[in-house]
């Protein structure tokens, strides 16, 4: 009797892995050194402070990932999938990003993507965490693919002006709890998707029974529309994230934002540019002014033997709706080289060079803060004037 249930066992295991088409393991695995220089505003005594840092690094070309997909095909042209993927710190061995302004859920394994979905001839339906329409743009059409030092300014500025007013709005690269739609992939070259996120937060009605100081956050709405035929590939997307509504005493905080994209392959070389517009709109009174980032980036990749040359140059500047100072803006220039060792391992090199004015405080993606303590007096943050990097690195993909 035990031996037949065995036998049940077997067969009903083997049944349904050969139901499942396919479940694969990949990842990637970046590692390099960097090197970060920050250098601060001259003080009223006309000193300037240098903080510099020398790090083993990680995700400089592409982000440091394992993950586990597959698709099962249900017949007539229909599929079910599933997609779980976790970032990775390879330098320490630690879970990527467990907090963050983008993640900052506590222990969120599958921090990347999480989904199921099911796809036919009328698209594909997606469940889940996953990446937002409006980030798309950002990414696809920087050089550096927003990694590493070279990360644009338009995706730095977006992340200063949002922590400066509603330190919340964890939707700019990713959503989680979303209802995600992609167009058909035959369409000559069109191409699309719509994502809507739910907060997941208790509403009251009456209004006045909301338990005091409640705020709800965490809906985003969004689409991406594109075409991509030949050499070239242009698209445009649009999205709105509710960072807070407060049901009490009314008020709420939203960030729009808005891009465009495209890019074009000449061969020798491909061009790739981008404007992009975030506004924070806010009637709360503990979330500060509105302010407007508006960004713009122009880049190139140059194909040489088995290697790729990538440059870029991006401007920001803050709106702040100030009367009385003037704007501050950013510029950033990098440049950077890719040599492919093979389809899965490549060993690259990326240096930036930011400049901050009318009291900008940008900085490349992973450079120390400049925090003085002078004798007997407290802590302080001093805002960056300009911002140094260097990437050397080595990526592997399986």
């Amino acid at each position: 009797m035990k031996k037949s249930l065995v036998a049940l066992a077997a067969l009903a295991a083997a049944g349904a892995a050969s139901a499942q088409s396919s479940v694969t393991l990949f990842g990637i695995l970046d590692a390099g050194v960097s090197y970060y220089e920050n250098k601060s505003y001259a003080l009223p005594n006309g000193q300037t402070v240098k903080a510099s840092q020398t790090a083993l690094s990680t995700s400089g070309y592409n982000s440091s990932r394992i993950g586990f997909r597959g698709t099962e095909d249900l017949g007539g042209g229909l599929a079910a999938s599933f997609w779980l993927e976790a970032g990775l710190n390879n330098d320490t061995g630690a879970a990527g990003a467990a907090t963050s302004a983008t993640n900052p859920v506590a222990g969120q394994l599958f921090n990347r993507r999480s989904t199921v979905s099911l796809s036919g001839r009328f698209g594909e339906v997606r469940l889940g965490r996953d990446y937002t329409p409006t980030f798309w743009n950002d990414t696809v059409f920087d050089p550096f693919g927003t990694n590493g030092v070279g990360t644009n300014a338009i995706s730095s500025a977006v992340g200063a002006v949002v922590a400066g007013g509603a330190s919340n709005n964890n939707n700019y690269v990713r959503a989680n709890n979303t209802v995600g739609y992609f167009l058909p992939a035959n369409l000559g070259g069109f191409y699309g998707q719509l994502m809507y996120g739910l907060p997941e937060k208790t509403e009251y009605d009456p209004a006045s029974f909301t338990p005091s100081g409640l705020f709800v956050g965490g809906r985003y709405a969004g689409g991406r529309f594109g075409y991509a035929n030949g050499p070239l590939d242009v698209a445009v997307a649009y999205g709105q994230n509710v960072v807070a509504s407060n049901f009490q005493a009314g008020g709420s905080a939203e960030v729009d934002t808005g891009n465009l994209g495209a890019s074009w392959d000449f061969g020798f070389m491909k061009l790739m540019g981008e404007y992009s517009q975030v506004d924070l709109k806010s009637d709360l009174p503990n979330l500060g002014l509105d302010s407007t980032v508006r960004g713009y980036l122009i880049g190139a990749t140059v194909p040489v033997g088995p290697g790729l040359i990538r440059v870029s140059y991006s401007h920001s500047d803050i709106d702040t709706n100030s009367a009385v100072i003037d704007d501050p803006s950013s510029d950033k220039f990098a440049i950077g080289y890719v040599h492919n060792l093979s389809k899965r391992t490549a060993l690259y090199a990326t240096a930036a060079y930011l400049k901050n004015k009318n009291g900008a405080t940008l900085s490349n993606p992973g450079s120390p803060a400049i925090t003085v303590s002078p004798i007997g007096a407290t802590a302080v943050g001093l805002p960056v004037e300009k911002s140094m990097g260097y990437d050397f690195g080595i990526r592997h993909s399986f």
